[in-house]
């Protein structure tokens, strides 16, 4: 095939003119307070839930903070991956929800792009969180960009919170003063 007979297809999610703006910056997380925990991405399967309690433990431990599990939390990737409205609807419960600071992800994926049509953008601009998350995530990060909230890349529950002995001292402090 000839390079000038490919043919690239880009997908764009419509994205509200007057939401861009100006930025809104979700306040920042206190010690004390309660966390969202969801997988809008995927999931380990549940032989490495030890992982995934390890996670929720250095959130407790070494932040001080509260982690709510939501239902996406703890499915196994299969059943993700058969829900994106599920994962989506996690999300935007998690922003709405008043007692809810942040909301940490538990890893990355690669077919977050199917959960993005089944957020409500009214939704997410009125109740800006603070949202935490990497690689799959960044589908995410750049929709929660289109709307004018800003979001932070990094701090997983399954990675950086679950680190293998302990936490990297620089992911203690970096992901504290996110």
């Amino acid at each position: 095939e000839n390079r000038s007979q490919t043919h690239r297809t880009l997908f764009l999610l419509p994205v509200d003119a007057s939401a861009m703006q100006e930025f809104v910056t979700p306040p920042p997380v206190e010690r004390g307070d309660s966390v969202a925990v969801v997988a809008p991405a995927s999931n380990v399967p549940p032989e490495l839930s030890h992982v995934y309690e390890l996670g929720l433990e250095r959130l407790r431990e070494t932040f001080d903070l509260e982690p709510v599990e939501y239902p996406t939390a703890t499915k196994d990737p299969e059943w993700l991956a058969e829900h994106p409205e599920e994962r989506a609807q996690d999300v935007m419960d998690a922003f709405e929800d008043p007692d809810i600071s942040a909301v940490i992800t538990n890893i990355g994926g690669n077919d977050q792009i199917r959960v993005l049509p089944h957020l409500d953008p009214d939704v997410l601009r009125e109740h800006p969180t603070r949202f935490y998350g990497w690689s799959d995530n960044t589908n995410l990060a750049c929709y929660l960009w289109n709307q004018g909230i800003v979001s932070y890349y990094g701090g997983s529950t399954l990675l950086e919170y679950a680190m293998d002995a302990e936490m990297f001292d620089y992911s203690v402090e970096y992901i504290g003063r996110a």
